[in-house]
């Protein structure tokens, strides 16, 4: 079977999207080499945004990358020398003027690179930039979430846009659709009105380095550029931005500190401040704990596993998740997890952490001060999730999406 990918997203996504495809890819790689596998690049989309890394791994492990030319649709108010205010107004208009063969050109140009690039593929796999349909193959599209839909307060305006027309993709275009959860993949069918026997679910997998690290002095000098010692904190790790419900963390963090005996652990945030960040940070100040939270930015991955493992709780409040790989790997390193009972959560936490309602700030409150309070509790909670970390593996996650284009 001959598979395409599109890799393009590897260049522009984040988080939780770029670690399921590349994981996901790096691990259908490694299977019994049946398959070939064609890597697209359309540089159009990618502008010039350097390669990641990960894309030559990919590379070395037995995928073709293949980069296509094409003429990116350009805007002359975006600029910087039109950015003058007497230059704004003049450019719009340009601009207006020329969208339709800027468009026109830039579709034109796609099929062309796209046909040839992709002559002879079974399957073609769209991700999270590239919506294309390859004539003569199926063609799959995974959907990772439907928060631009549900919850379009969360996202720009720009996001909500593109993930609209990726939904009409998917729902006009595309042979099989993927969704990472059982609820994402009932949303699907609720929301965007795709038939059941079109959806699939293909969930996300832990990285092996996500594992209990025994040797004390290790976690010592991991940690200690970071200002932290082990079992020192309490640890979120995600983006800052409103739907993660960090407003209600930190609020819930300081009523925790006013019922426990001091002192009690640091909470640290670790992620880039991405969309509507300031209102955390202004929380932080109003309630005077600037010397107790940390704003740790986004950490390397390498650093990663023992920022988890130093952690003596991790906390994932989060209003809506498609698949939640934090809390996973905060289980995988045998850390006790508090979730909230939204999205995809329940499904990935299941019964070896605490779930609370994201909507009552008391009762994460209750959880934090309660798992804080009981070692054995803590120590119970770990052995948990460590035990439900196991069956969330990429091998596991490979297998089922190459059942998938064998369906297809």
């Amino acid at each position: 079977m001959l598979v395409g990918f599109d890799v393009t997203a590897l260049h522009v996504a984040q988080g939780g999207v770029f670690t399921y495809d590349y994981s996901l890819l790096r691990a259908l790689l490694e299977l019994d080499g049946q398959d070939d596998y064609v890597l697209l690049d359309y540089l159009p989309l990618r502008g010039r945004r350097p390669a990641p890394p990960e894309l030559a791994e990919l590379a070395a492990r037995g995928g073709r990358i293949v980069r296509c030319r094409g003429v990116r649709h350009r805007r002359l108010a975006r600029w910087k020398a039109a950015q003058a205010p007497l230059l704004q107004a003049p450019a719009r208009c340009i601009d207006r003027a020329l969208s339709g063969p800027w468009s026109a050109a830039a579709r034109w140009t796609m099929r062309r690179a796209l046909s040839r690039a992709l002559a002879g593929v079974d399957v073609f796999h769209s991700s999270d930039v590239l919506l294309w349909r390859q004539p003569d193959a199926r063609n799959v599209v995974t959907i990772y979430d439907l928060t631009a839909l549900l919850m379009p307060q969360f996202h720009t305006a720009e996001t909500v846009a593109l993930q609209q027309r990726k939904f009409r993709f998917a729902r006009e275009k595309a042979d099989v659709v993927v969704a990472i959860s059982e609820i994402t993949r009932r949303d699907v069918v609720t929301h965007l009105g795709i038939l059941p026997d079109r959806v699939r679910v293909v969930y996300g997998g832990v990285d092996p380095a996500f594992c209990p690290i025994a040797d004390r002095e290790v976690l010592v000098q991991s940690l200690a550029p970071l200002g932290l010692v082990p079992g020192g904190y309490i640890l979120y790790v995600g983006n800052v931005e409103p739907r993660k419900n960090l407003v209600c963390l930190v609020e819930a963090y300081d009523r925790a500190r006013q019922t426990l005996p001091p002192p009690l652990p640091r909470l640290v945030l670790a992620g880039a401040a991405t969309w509507k960040s300031a209102a955390v940070f202004a929380r932080v100040e109003e309630l005077g704990l600037q010397d107790s939270v940390l704003f740790a930015g986004r950490v390397p991955g390498r650093m990663l596993p023992a920022l988890y493992n130093g952690a003596l709780l991790f906390v994932y409040p989060s209003l809506y998740e498609g698949f939640g790989l934090p809390p996973l790997e905060a289980m995988a390193c045998g850390v006790p997890v508090i979730a909230a009972n939204r999205g995809a959560l329940p499904e990935v936490v299941g019964e070896a952490g605490l779930l609370f309602d994201a909507a009552d700030g008391e009762a994460l409150t209750a959880a934090i001060v309660e798992t804080l309070g009981d070692a054995r509790r803590r120590q119970a909670l770990g052995r948990a999730g460590l035990e439900r970390a196991r069956s969330f593996t990429w091998q596991r996650a490979a297998a089922a999406m190459r059942a998938v284009y064998e369906g297809a």
